[in-house]
């Protein structure tokens, strides 16, 4: 039975997770809640713990490039050194990455632990410990550990959210950090188990001879329905945009059933239906990985947002070929998800209990329901605070949706008459929970300026006018963009930027004023066009790109 100490919390049986979500601080200010909270059956959501799975896929943690020299971070130094995680480029240079780096020190360090780490800029960010799963990263190199890199990688992917939604989650592992133990009451179902090495390289000296990072494994849990349709929200099955993990033995295999793998039983095979986790899982045959990390949950919660991210709605009906929520035209409609519009990214703010829902480049404009008749089309208009703009948004486990539904009647938002195409109006409808009309994938990712950088006035007129048609405006001089589309994307400033850095561009071609650089380290600037620059990505690749300046 594994035993977890941490503040005035003490945890018995595996690690249950508090709602608290990751933020930036400046030095000497954690960047995780130090509250404890205690679960009705007395055991504690660790204080600091945030095991609330909020981490993206567009934070930079992908299948492609993993936790590598790519992302200014290796094994082969400890995290405060430069050269085990660099202050000039990567992760620590982007808001995104530097969520990314505070997952990555909470699995790392124990509670009670930090690091201070400078962005390229020379701000100061302290990240705080908090399972404790390999503190020897912290000045020491790991890539000779395989329980260091296993259990880190399964711990990072374990938190990973494609839709940017915080959920509690309690994990099991045969690490001392976190130990073996279910809690029946509150999370009650197995999701999935996480295994693999997201660093990148030969893991030769890790023991697996014929194996090249990253490699990131999932396999289902046995609390959500098995094959094609067990997909968990915003987590796990074949629906997940850019997810960076993948089931090695097959879409919907549970983990119980892949071969070679062994389970741990807390009360005995005859004392639980399902095992509380695997001290060993195989892939390929007859490579053993000993350090999986197993989440279980409750089939029900309540979605919590990341206003650190922007999302995306698809309605389940289009998900062949995807459409989005746009506010481009009024009524809203949805447009094609491969246009890649400001007018379809949205940011969410709290309302009470429920949510509102603005167009990234209009905060002062909200998602309106209108009369709230059936039938009645979504507008845009000014947030006033009304229930008419406030949204209750509810999991649809099972199928990895959500419903979104106006508080002012409680009726759903619907894809009118259930269609496919570009151009339907968005309404408000009764509920039907089989509707794949009403029932919406949410994506997150990140658009926004970041929150550290300097911001000014713009100047100049038009740096695209010669490269591109409708480019992004850059709204700050410290701006970062991760996850960029493979559809390629077009950004526009006329800051005084002083450099940039770009990554991921592998299978495209990343431009500045028509000038392409190869993405590697700190770049220097061209000359200026028409009072700025235009930051071009090709069409290509895989998603993940991503660029800043400063």
């Amino acid at each position: 039975m594994g035993r977890v100490t941490v503040g005035r919390a003490l945890a018995v049986v595996g690690i249950s997770a508090s709602m608290f979500g990751c933020a930036e601080a400046p030095t000497g200010i954690d960047v995780e809640s130090s509250n404890a909270v205690s679960s009705g059956n007395g055991l504690s959501a660790i204080n600091g713990l945030t095991a609330a799975n909020g981490l993206t896929a567009a934070n930079g943690l992908t299948a492609a490039n993993g936790l590598t020299a790519a992302n200014g971070l290796t094994a082969a130094n400890g995290l405060t050194s430069a050269n085990g995680l660099s202050s000039m480029t990567g992760l620590m240079t982007t808001a995104a990455g530097r969520k990314t780096v505070a997952y990555l020190v909470k699995c790392s360090l124990a509670t009670g632990d930090s690091i201070v780490k400078q962005d390229q800029n020379g701000t100061n960010y302290t990240f705080a410990g908090s399972i404790g799963l390999c503190p020897a990263w912290k000045n020491g190199s790991i890539t000779s550990s395989a329980s260091c890199q296993e259990l880190i990688s399964a711990c990072m992917m374990a938190h990973v959210n494609t839709a940017g939604v915080h959920v509690p989650i309690w994990l099991d592992s045969s690490s001392p950090a976190v130990g073996w133990g279910i809690d029946k009451v509150n999370f009650p179902f197995q999701e999935g188990t996480f295994f693999g090495s997201i660093m990148g390289g030969s893991l030769a000296t890790t023991g697996k001879v014929n194996v090249t990072g990253p490699v990131a494994y999932y396999c289902d849990g046995a609390g959500f329905t098995a094959g094609a349709t067990g997909v968990v929200a915003g987590r796990l099955g074949a629906n997940q945009a850019g997810s960076p993990y993948a089931n090695p033995f097959g879409n919907g295999t549970l983990c119980k059933n892949a071969p070679a793998s062994v389970p741990y039983y807390t009360y005995g095979i005859a004392g639980q239906p399902d095992p509380d986790g695997y001290q060993k899982l195989e892939q390929p045959t007859g490579t053993p990985w000993n350090n999986a990390v197993t989440v279980w949950r409750n089939n029900s919660y309540t979605p919590v947002f990341d206003t650190g991210y922007q999302y995306s709605f698809s309605a389940n009906i289009t998900h062949s070929s995807p459409m989005v929520i746009d506010v481009g035209t009024s009524p809203v409609q949805q447009w094609n998800q491969s246009a890649g519009l400001a007018s379809s990214v949205f940011n969410m703010a709290p309302s009470g209990s429920n949510w509102t829902i603005s167009p990234m480049g209009s905060p002062t404009k909200c998602v309106d329901a209108g009369a709230g008749t059936n039938g009645t089309g979504l507008i845009l208009a000014t947030c006033n605070g009304t229930t008419h703009q406030s949204w209750s948004i509810s999991a649809d486990v099972q199928t990895g949706n959500f419903f979104v539904k106006a508080a002012s009647t409680g009726r759903c938002v619907n894809v009118r008459n259930g269609s496919t195409a570009a151009g339907a109006v968005m309404e408000v409808y009764d509920c039907n929970s089989a509707s794949a009309a009403q029932k919406f994938a949410i994506q997150a990712t990140v658009y926004t300026a970041d929150s550290t950088g300097t911001t000014g006035t713009t100047g100049g007129t038009t740096p695209c006018a010669s490269f591109c048609s409708n480019p992004i405006e850059v709204p700050a001089q410290s701006y970062s963009v991760t996850g960029i589309a493979t559809t390629g994307a077009c950004y526009e400033s006329s800051f005084p930027i002083v450099g940039f850095n770009c990554g991921n561009m592998s299978g495209r071609t990343f431009s500045v004023n028509g000038q392409t650089f190869t993405c590697a380290g700190n770049q220097v600037l061209p000359a200026k066009v028409n009072g700025g620059y235009c930051f071009q990505a090709s069409a290509g690749g895989a998603t993940g790109g991503y660029f800043g300046t400063w």
